[in-house]
């Protein structure tokens, strides 16, 4: 009775040698694409920080306004955007 599976193939040193730099450069390749990929996911979240900070400081100066002047039209219209807005909406609920 024979063995079964696959018979180990005799490779010389230079094919293991060739498929070890293989590897080692694929691992290199999907090392670059996750640092690209959290490079970008960073990037991303710092944009939508300073968006924030912008809105922050929009609202920081029209509640600073209110507290001095009271509501004139343009924050009438303000306050109406965002009612309308469903992110706005949704956090009032």
């Amino acid at each position: 009775m024979g063995k079964r599976g696959r018979k180990p193939i005799k490779s010389d040193s230079n094919t293991r040698l060739e498929k070890s730099r293989e590897s080692a450069r694929q691992c290199r390749h999907r090392k670059k694409l996750r640092y690209e990929y959290l490079e970008e996911l960073v990037t991303d979240r710092e944009k939508a920080i300073v968006q924030l900070q912008q809105e922050l400081e929009r609202l920081r100066t029209i509640c600073q306004y209110l507290d001095q002047n009271g509501i004139n039209n343009e924050i009438r219209q303000e306050l109406i955007q965002w009612k309308d807005d469903p992110d706005v909406a949704n956090l009032i609920k």
